[in-house]
């Protein structure tokens, strides 16, 4: 499937942010996909992007499972959705490491810029903001428990496979310790699916499993 793009971009500044994002609507229902490319910037004015993480799993607009590469995204859409992402950063004039969001179209192949996000030089990074470590990561989070107030918990599994990560993650998750949170019950559900272990993600992750 040939890459299409859309950009839109809004004209307000960047900012920074840590950890999947959380402050905006999941996707759509249909076949939208959530993706993220991250940029490093060299004082040199050098770009380099990053493969495509998909924020997977979603609740209540909350962002449970990102992944790294996104599962059965052609690789001329994830070039294009590259090209693309080194683009903003060198337009923005952006001197340090940052991440642009794009919406998929799954099936069209439609996609467009939804964010872009820089850091400040010297900022501590998440893991989950460079290139992943592995042949596959899997980043979860788990809220605290009851009460939202509380902070999250965030787990990153690696593996050579996807196949291996998921069944990390899901023992993983089994073998947390504490009171269970309000999520792992959900999470641990999704990641036994049949329609999460085949690829599916997102609104028609939900519309699978229900």
């Amino acid at each position: 499937m040939g890459a299409k793009v859309s950009t839109v971009m809004s004209s307000g500044g960047a900012t920074s942010r840590r950890g999947p994002p959380t402050d905006f609507a999941g996707p759509a229902a249909g076949r939208e996909r959530r993706l993220d490319i991250h940029v490093s910037a060299a004082a040199t004015g050098q770009l380099a992007t990053g493969r495509a993480w998909e924020r997977s799993v979603w609740r209540d607009a909350r962002v449970l499972i990102a992944e790294c590469p996104a599962p059965h995204l052609a690789a001329s859409i994830e070039s294009a959705l590259r090209t693309v992402a080194a683009s903003v950063a060198r337009d923005r004039g952006w001197q340090a490491a940052g991440t642009v969001s794009f919406s998929l179209d799954d099936r069209s192949g439609v996609f467009r810029v939804i964010d872009a996000q820089t850091q400040a030089r010297g900022h501590d990074m998440p893991l989950a903001e460079h290139d992943p470590i592995a042949p596959h990561v899997l980043e979860v989070r788990i809220d605290g428990c009851g009460d939202r107030r509380l902070p999250c918990t965030h787990l990153m599994v690696c593996g050579a496979t996807r196949g291996e990560v998921l069944r990390r993650a899901y023992r993983a998750l089994s073998e947390l310790p504490g009171p269970a949170g309000v999520d792992r019950a959900f999470l641990m559900e999704r990641i036994a699916s049949r329609a999460f272990c085949s690829g599916m993600t997102g609104t028609r992750l939900d519309q699978a499993v229900g």
